[in-house]
């Protein structure tokens, strides 16, 4: 009978290659699962942080334009507007853009896309007459609720646009 003799092994030798090889291929498999998570998230939170802001920053521009148009509408109805024209002012008015008004309709057009009763309108003749050279003022207040509002905290933004320029009719 052969006897058995105990073999001891070369340093280096366990595990064998094969296995090393395997274990240097997946050393953290796990804690990479767990990485790409919050790599992923704060990619997505920033991504749509910035479509948040973009979108923030068309509406205030949207409301900006309308109240260009509306104020431009405004120096045209003065005390010697046309005939055929309704004369606007000096009594302040104060309204939303779905109320049907002519001071809202003037900026119903530029609006597409906010809800219609969301929008206040203010329109103010500062120097307290509609004649030509004194001043009207359009003011639109609207609120916007970003996506991420909910999860960093500020649930509504005031947008606010207002437009100034003197009567020329």
């Amino acid at each position: 009978m052969r006897s058995m003799q105990h073999h001891s092994r070369a340093p280096g030798t366990w595990p064998p290659l094969w296995l090393r090889a395997q274990a240097a291929r997946h050393p953290r498999s796990g804690a990479l699962i767990v990485e790409f998570a919050i790599v992923l998230s704060v990619f997505i939170m920033l991504t749509l942080g910035a479509v948040d802001l973009q979108i923030g920053v068309y509406r205030s521009n949207m409301l900006a334009q309308a109240a260009r148009q509306g104020v431009r509408q405004a120096i045209v109805h003065g005390e010697l507007a046309a005939p055929a024209m309704t004369r606007w002012g000096p009594a302040s008015y104060t309204g939303t853009s779905g109320d049907g008004s002519q001071y809202a309709n003037a900026v119903q057009p530029m609006l597409v896309g906010f809800p219609a009763n969301n929008v206040a309108v203010a329109v103010d003749w500062l120097d307290g007459s509609n004649a030509v050279g004194k001043r009207v003022r359009y003011t639109l207040t609207t609120t916007y609720k970003p996506v991420l509002g909910v999860f960093i905290g500020y649930p509504t933004i005031t947008l606010k646009a207002n437009s100034t320029m003197p009567i020329t009719h």
